[in-house]
C-alpha cells in the first residue's frame, strides 16, 4: 500500500482543485464547454420532441448531456479528478513492487482512489466557493471605490468656481 506523506497529500489537494477548476471554469476549456453544451442541448431538444410525437416519455440522458452535466459541476468533476490524482498518487514508483495479484491489496487500493474521488468531490466545490468570494469582496470594493470617486466628482461640480480654486490651492 503506498503511503501518503503530508507533501503527497498537499499536492493531491492542489492538483485536484487546480484541475477541476480548469476545467470546469477555465478559459482554455471554455470552447470546448461551449460546443459539448451546444451538442447537449441539441441533443435534448430532439428527445423531447421525439418523445411528445410519440407519447412516449423520454430515455435517459445520453453519453453528451451527461459529459455537459460532468464538465459544469465542480463537485462532479471533482470527484474524477480525485480519482484521477489519486490513481497517479497510488502509482507505484521506480523501485518498487505493487502486487495486485493479492485481493485485499486491491481492495485496499480501490478504496483509496474512491476516497481520493471523495476528497475530490469535497475540495474542488469548497474552493470554488471560496475563489468566488474572494471575487465577490474584491469586485465589491472596487464599486465602493468607484462609487466614491463618483460622489467626490459631483461634489466638486456642485462646487462653485472659487471654492475648487481654494482647495486645489490649499492642496498644494
Amino acid at each position: 500500500m503506498p503511503e501518503i506523506n503530508i507533501v503527497g497529500f498537499l499536492l493531491f489537494c492542489i492538483a485536484a482543485v487546480g484541475m477541476t477548476l480548469i476545467i470546469t471554469r477555465g478559459n482554455i476549456f471554455a470552447p470546448l464547454r461551449l460546443f459539448i453544451s451546444g451538442w447537449s442541448e441539441q441533443i435534448r431538444q430532439r428527445r423531447e420532441q421525439r418523445a411528445a410525437n410519440t407519447g412516449k416519455s423520454p430515455r435517459c440522458k445520453s453519453c453528451i448531456e451527461w459529459l455537459n452535466d460532468l464538465i459544469n459541476c465542480d463537485q462532479c468533476m471533482g470527484f474524477w479528478c480525485g480519482l484521477f490524482c489519486g490513481l497517479l498518487i497510488a502509482l507505484p514508483s521506480e523501485g518498487s513492487t505493487l502486487t495486485l495479484c493479492l485481493p485485499l491489496t486491491c481492495l485496499q487500493i480501490l478504496f483509496v482512489l474512491f476516497c481520493c474521488g471523495l476528497g475530490g468531490s469535497f475540495l474542488a466545490p469548497l474552493s470554488s466557493n471560496i475563489v468566488d468570494m474572494v471575487f465577490y469582496y474584491k469586485m465589491n470594493a472596487l464599486r465602493q471605490l468607484e462609487d466614491r470617486e463618483a460622489m467626490i466628482a459631483q461634489r466638486q461640480a456642485e462646487l462653485p468656481i472659487d471654492e475648487i480654486n481654494e482647495l486645489e490651492q490649499n492642496t498644494h
